[in-house]
């Protein structure tokens, strides 16, 4: 786990450097989790994985009582630096172990793209059910399981760089997707929606240079019903 975290604290910088331009995320992953989430105003939020707190802020502008956790020190040392405006609490934790948070905390939980690099998935998306309220919803993105690692049926760790910003690659760990939605299932949650969003021109902004992206869905979105 040290070998991890020592990852993203070592591209804390690039990764938040590159986070103006990155069109995938401001385009589309930000709008569909919104949308996914619905009305969160004067809800209860917390943001797994929550890195720069990007999100948290976004969650916290629609009126929310956010809680960000991430296991990177520096990313939530950058947080709390960009947190001027709201009153976001944040706290280094581990997704797979909120320890300190109670029972039946929260309204909604977010988790975007953050899951795929978390090797103990099954306690990840444990903890997650523990923290929600009953019919709480917890809205999540990963990479597509199906198509971005190549040898699918191989459930192995592996290393990738974020994007063309970041030299040094971290390392995820592939599930199938029958594994992914079965450790769901198995936690108690009760499966909402699925979203593949579509990869195009318009979305994208910047244009996708290899045609091939636009065939296969580049993320799944989730949302689950405690």
């Amino acid at each position: 786990m040290t070998k991890i975290i020592n990852e993203w604290d070592n591209v804390s910088n690039q990764w938040i450097d590159s986070l103006e331009g990155n069109h995938y995320r401001n385009d589309i992953l930000v709008p569909e989790t919104l949308k996914m989430l619905g009305e969160i105003k004067d809800k209860k939020v917390i943001d797994i994985g929550c890195g720069e707190g990007g999100y948290s802020r976004l969650l916290a502008e629609k009126g929310a009582d956010v809680v960000g956790v991430d296991f990177s020190k520096e990313l939530i040392n950058e947080a709390i630096k960009h947190n001027t405006i709201h009153s976001i609490q944040y706290y280094v934790k581990d997704a797979c172990n909120l320890e300190g948070i109670e029972n039946s905390t929260f309204d909604s939980a977010v988790s975007a793209m953050c899951l795929m690099a978390v090797e103990d998935l099954e306690s990840a998306i444990n903890e997650a059910y523990r923290v929600l309220k009953p019919n709480g919803r917890f809205v999540l993105s990963i990479l597509h399981p199906c198509f971005s690692y190549k040898n699918y049926f191989d459930e192995v760790g592996y290393n990738e760089s974020l994007s063309e910003h970041l030299g040094k690659p971290i390392t995820f760990w592939h599930k199938t997707l029958s594994k992914t939605i079965n450790l769901m299932i198995k936690a108690g949650f009760k499966l909402e929606l699925l979203c593949e969003p579509v990869l195009n021109n318009n979305n994208s902004n910047a244009g996708i240079e290899n045609g091939i992206k636009l065939k296969t869905p580049m993320f799944l979105l989730i949302s689950l019903i405690k």
